[in-house]
C-alpha cells in the first residue's frame, strides 16, 4: 500500500510537469511514459487505482480541471489495457502511449464538439516522445523496483496475451 502511495506521488508530480513545444497545445507531459511503465509493472487494476488517486489529488490541488482528468482517465484505460492485455513489451510499451493519447483526444473532440484531426495533429510530438521515453524508461524502472524488493505484477498462468 505504501508503495502505491509513492507511485501516486510520482504520477502527481510528473503530471504537473509539462515540457513546452514549438507548437501551441503540443506540450509533452512527463507522466505519460511513466504511466505506461507503471501499468506494465503493477497490472491494470492497481495502475487504475493509482491513477484515480492521482487525479483526485490533482483536482484537490487545483492543478487539473475535470477536462484534464477526463483526458487522463481515457488515456489510462486505453494505454493500461493495451499494456496489460498484450504484454509483448516490444509492441505494447511504445504503442500504448500513442494509442491512449489518440483515444483521449478523440473523446475530448467529441465532448467539446470540435474536429479531432487538429487535436491529434497537436498531439503527435507528444505521442512520439511518450513512445520513445516509455521504451527507454521501462527496463530501468523495472530493474530499480526489482532491486528494491517491490512486488510487481507477474503474468498468471493461462492469462491471455498477444504472443
Amino acid at each position: 500500500m505504501a508503495l502505491d502511495g509513492v507511485f501516486t506521488a510520482i504520477l502527481v508530480a510528473l503530471g504537473m510537469i509539462k515540457l513546452p513545444s514549438l507548437f501551441p497545445g503540443a506540450e509533452f507531459q512527463l507522466s505519460a511514459p511513466y504511466a505506461v511503465c507503471l501499468a506494465a509493472m503493477v497490472g491494470f487494476k492497481r495502475y487504475l487505482i493509482i491513477g484515480i488517486c492521482s487525479s483526485i489529488i490533482q483536482l484537490l490541488l487545483g492543478t487539473h480541471t475535470i477536462w484534464n482528468v477526463l483526458v487522463a482517465m481515457v488515456f489510462r484505460i486505453a494505454a493500461g489495457l493495451i499494456v496489460t492485455k498484450c504484454p509483448v513489451r516490444k509492441f505494447s510499451i511504445p504503442a500504448s502511449g500513442p494509442i491512449g493519447t489518440g483515444c483521449a483526444r478523440f473523446v475530448l473532440a467529441v465532448m467539446l464538439k470540435v474536429p479531432v484531426m487538429p487535436l491529434l495533429a497537436a498531439a503527435v510530438p507528444g505521442m512520439i516522445f511518450t513512445a520513445v521515453c516509455a521504451s527507454a524508461m521501462e527496463p530501468v524502472l523495472r530493474r530499480v523496483l526489482s532491486k528494491s524488493g517491490a512486488q510487481l505484477y507477474e503474468k498468471k498462468v493461462g492469462e491471455a496475451s498477444c504472443e
